[in-house]
């Protein structure tokens, strides 16, 4: 979580740190089965809510990176 308030106080840091590892914590096996689901079925497209905007836009970047890195191993591997 990124902040603008008291950015100089670890026990604030600590108590946000950690009240976020356990939001995750709770959610943790579903992410975990919803990440298994997507690699055993990649044709399915992922529901786009306007709530997910910045993380659609973060994966997009991710998947530009990851084909640009890809494209060159693709085209020595094709000679």
């Amino acid at each position: 979580m990124a902040r603008n308030f008291k950015a100089d106080d670890p026990a604030l840091t600590e108590t946000i740190r950690s009240g976020q590892g356990k939001i995750f914590a709770e959610d943790l096996e579903m992410l975990e089965r919803q990440q298994r689901n997507l690699l055993e079925h990649p044709q399915r497209s992922l529901l786009k809510l306007n709530i997910d905007a910045g993380g659609v836009q973060s994966r997009r970047i991710i998947e530009r990176i990851i084909a640009a890195e890809q494209a060159p191993v693709i085209a020595r591997s094709a000679s």
